[in-house]
């Protein structure tokens, strides 16, 4: 997602002028011939499952090149008779075929039109159930075959490289000569994918004990291909490429058709992967590991609330325009909202800063809630920020747009109605805050919190301290410091962290804050500073 090159708002795929300043946006060049970059070029081929057929993307991208080319993953079409190249047809194996003099074939799993998954019988090895993996190069030419072959086989060594429990394992590849097939033989997982488990979930959701354990799996593979010495980017994270192993219950990664070695921040990468659970700057060019760990959030985030991010891709992950995780699921924690929140944001720098960062805290969180030491405070009503910004059309070219818009994204004309909609007037009646003094009989013993940034602490004239929340006169033993802490909004969300105090900050009776460790503040909550407690409430 690019960025208007005048005032830096962000600048949604197809919009060709800013919504703020109005500025012309420059039109976007092509990433890859024949490929959009708002669609996946690569559904995953089920290894283990006989459902959902799927599209496998071309061998010269399994595993992804590692020669940073782009142009590896793009499939060039041939004219006949143009090239000499070969075109082999694309016909499905029959039962009992033999690959390698090893492999019978039982049947087909999964695949489409550019080749397909079996599960095949390992003669070798007293038929032992195998997933075997086709790939089909129908339009190369001669000198691109070649390459295709040579890659297949670099990559291919380089994934039997890979030790992880949640890697399938790849025992075998080869290259058919007479078929023009490349095939790779891996673990049989016996077991379903995360989309079709969600299909037959109750209520259409997973619960969020199951979803933090899946997600805290899934980040440790993630990290552990992100550490490697030649860091593996997935590139294409989603409930359809994760599977349960039926004999183990482990979460297991599959389809690495798009996954890629980069360098630290490598631009110009080919855009693909799929809308709703692809990061935006997948979409400028640029990969990162911090792209997947955006990815396992979306995935998440439709396995909790159900909510699916393809079908408002560009847009569901603006919590100041579309509803935050609670308000479609309230029975989920504001903690796992919280990290469900920093893994989709827009910047990968607000982002966890490793897929190992993400693991460690959904570990955490897994820990809390079976102990039961997690928050849920007020459910949240729907309708709060989904009817913050209303969605009103251009009077000039009839582009769908927000109410405070002042130019259209559309055709760039001024709005003569900007700012004029209901959403000033929600603006203005935003949810308010407000801390309450425990254990005094004064009554002038709350603080309403007016500003988006508070200081709590004490006055001190001499050092030029003048804190919002003055707790001085609560505070006779002078356990509180000047700068004790600081609570603060962002979008209807408030949150507290210590500031360094020299008695602490505590939530709750018993939660410790560490010195900057923000903490999400739910209504109710008890915050202690020094010996002077104080209750947060939303109003």
């Amino acid at each position: 997602m690019a960025e208007c090159l005048e005032c830096g708002t962000p600048v949604m795929p197809g919009e060709s002028f800013c919504r703020n300043c109005g500025t012309q946006q420059p039109a976007p060049t092509p990433l890859a011939a024949e490929t959009p970059s708002n669609v996946s070029t690569s559904e995953p081929e089920k290894s283990a499952v006989e459902s959902a057929d799927s599209l496998p993307v071309s061998s010269a991208s399994l595993g992804g090149s590692s020669t940073g080319d782009v142009q590896d993953l793009v499939k060039h079409t041939v004219k006949k008779g143009t090239t000499g190249g070969r075109q082999p047809a694309v016909k499905q194996l029959d039962p009992g075929s033999v690959l390698n003099n090893r492999y019978e074939i039982a049947r087909r799993i999964g695949g489409g039109g550019m080749g397909a998954v079996y599960l095949a019988k390992d003669r070798n090895l007293g038929d032992a159930p195998r997933a075997v993996k086709e790939m089909v190069e129908s339009h190369l030419d001669p000198a691109q075959h070649e390459k295709a072959i040579g890659d297949f086989k670099r990559e291919s060594l380089l994934l039997t490289s890979l030790e992880h429990p949640s890697i399938p394992t790849i025992y075998d590849y080869f290259y058919d000569e007479p078929l023009g097939r490349f095939y790779l033989v891996m673990k049989f997982i016996a077991g379903g994918d995360l989309a079709s488990r969600l299909r037959s979930a109750p209520g259409g959701k997973v619960d969020e004990k199951t979803v933090a354990d899946w997600g805290m799996q899934t980040a440790d593979v993630l990290h552990y291909l992100h550490t490697r010495p030649k860091p593996i980017i997935y590139r294409d994270l989603k409930p359809a490429n994760l599977m349960i192993d039926g004999n183990t219950g482990r979460v297991m990664l599959i389809d690495f058709g798009i996954a890629r070695w980069v360098k630290q921040e490598e631009k110009g990468v080919t855009a693909v992967g799929t809308m709703g659970y692809a990061p935006p700057e997948l979409f400028g060019g640029r990969v990162e590991p911090r792209s997947d760990v955006y990815s396992l959030g979306a995935t998440m985030f439709h396995l909790v609330t159900g909510s699916d991010p393809q079908d408002n891709p560009l847009l569901i992950f603006d919590f100041q325009k579309n509803p935050r995780p609670r308000q479609i699921a309230p029975s989920i924690s504001s903690e796992m909202e919280q990290i469900l929140m920093r893994s989709v944001e827009y910047k990968p720098e607000d982002r966890f800063a490793s897929a190992g960062q993400m693991r460690d805290a959904l570990a955490t969180h897994l820990e809390k809630l079976m102990s039961g030491q997690v928050s849920y405070g007020s459910a949240p009503q729907v309708g709060g920020e989904t009817t913050q910004v209303q969605m009103v059309f251009c009077g000039f070219c009839g582009g769908r747009i927000a109410a405070d818009d002042v130019f259209c994204a559309h055709c760039g004309a001024r709005q003569p109605m900007a700012g004029a909609g209901s959403s000033a007037a929600l603006n203005a009646a935003r949810q308010t805050a407000k801390l309450v003094v425990a254990g005094t009989t004064e009554l002038d013993a709350s603080f309403v919190l007016k500003k988006d940034n508070n200081l709590v602490g004490r006055t001190d004239p001499h050092s030029n301290v003048f804190p919002e929340i003055d707790l001085s006169r609560f505070d006779p033993e002078t356990k509180v410091s000047r700068r004790h802490a600081r609570i603060w909004r962002e979008g209807e969300t408030f949150l507290v962290e210590d500031l360094g105090s020299v008695n602490g900050t505590v939530i709750n009776d018993s939660v410790r804050l560490a010195p900057r460790q923000p903490r999400v503040l739910d209504s109710g909550d008890k915050i202690r500073l020094g010996e002077t407690t104080l209750h947060f409430l939303l109003g």
